[in-house]
C-alpha cells in the first residue's frame, strides 16, 4: 500500500534527533554552468531508434529513461557535457511520471551537479519519491544523505533506518554502510532505527525485480 510524501517524512522524522558527528565527506561540490553557448539537440534517437522516439514523444516513461540514459552515455563518450541538458530533459519526463529508475538517476544527477545545478534537498525528493515505491537502492541514497547530513540534518539513527531497509531489500553495498553507523548509535537508539525499518518495510511496497545499482558515474 503506498504512502504520500508528507506522511512518510512524518513518519521517518518521528525518532528524536541524534547528536551530529563525523562522517566520510562527499565528493567536491561541482556547478553545472547556467550558459549553455553553441548548445544543439543531442538526441539521435530519432535517427538511430525512431520507434523508440515516437514513444517517448506519446508519453512512454520507459522510453523516455531509455533516451535520456543514451544521451548520457554519448555526452560522457564524446566529452560534450551540454548534452546532458538533453538528457535530464528525457529523465525528468519519464520520473514526473513516477517511473522509478528515472526518478532515482534524476535525484543522483541532483546529488553531483550534473546537467543541473547541485542540490542535495532535491536529489533528497527524488530519492524519497523512488523509496516510496520500493526502490532499494534509492533507500540506501537516502540513508547516505542522512550520514552526511546533504539535504537534511545529519541523523545517524535516520541513516541507520533507510541503510538497514535497503540491505534488507538487496541493495549493493548497503549493508557495509549500514555497518560503518551500527557503533554511532547507542543500544536504544539501535533498537528503535531497527524497529522502524521493520515497520517501514511492511509499509512500503516490494517490486518484483530491483534495479540493483544506477549506472556507472552516478
Amino acid at each position: 500500500m503506498m504512502i504520500t510524501s508528507a506522511a512518510l517524512w512524518v513518519y521517518v522524522n518521528e525518532l528524536a534527533g541524534t547528536k551530529p558527528a563525523e562522517f566520510i565527506q562527499d565528493e567536491p561540490l561541482q556547478v553545472a554552468s547556467d550558459q549553455t553557448p553553441g548548445h544543439t539537440i543531442h538526441d539521435e534517437s530519432l535517427k538511430d531508434n525512431p520507434d523508440l522516439h515516437r514513444a517517448a514523444e506519446r508519453g512512454d516513461a520507459e522510453a523516455q529513461y531509455r533516451i535520456g540514459m543514451a544521451i548520457v552515455q554519448r555526452s560522457w563518450e564524446r566529452s560534450e557535457p551540454f548534452a546532458m541538458l538533453d538528457a535530464v530533459t528525457w529523465i525528468r519526463k519519464a520520473a514526473d511520471q513516477n517511473y522509478i529508475p528515472a526518478q532515482r538517476v534524476l535525484g543522483a544527477l541532483y546529488e553531483k551537479g550534473r546537467g543541473l545545478i547541485q542540490d542535495y534537498g532535491l536529489a533528497h525528493d527524488w530519492y524519497l519519491r523512488a523509496a516510496e515505491q520500493g526502490d532499494a537502492p534509492a533507500m540506501a541514497r537516502l540513508g547516505m544523505m542522512f550520514a552526511r547530513g546533504h539535504g537534511v540534518k545529519q541523523d545517524f539513527a535516520q541513516a541507520y533506518m533507510w541503510l538497514n531497509l535497503a540491505s534488507g531489500r538487496g541493495a549493493l553495498g548497503a549493508e557495509s554502510e549500514r555497518n560503518k553507523i551500527h557503533g554511532m548509535l547507542s543500544p536504544a537508539e539501535l533498537e528503535a532505527a531497527q524497529e522502524r525499518s521493520r515497520s517501514l518495510d511492511a509499509k512500503l511496497p516490494r517490486l518484483a525485480a530491483q534495479s540493483q545499482i544506477l549506472p556507472i558515474g552516478f
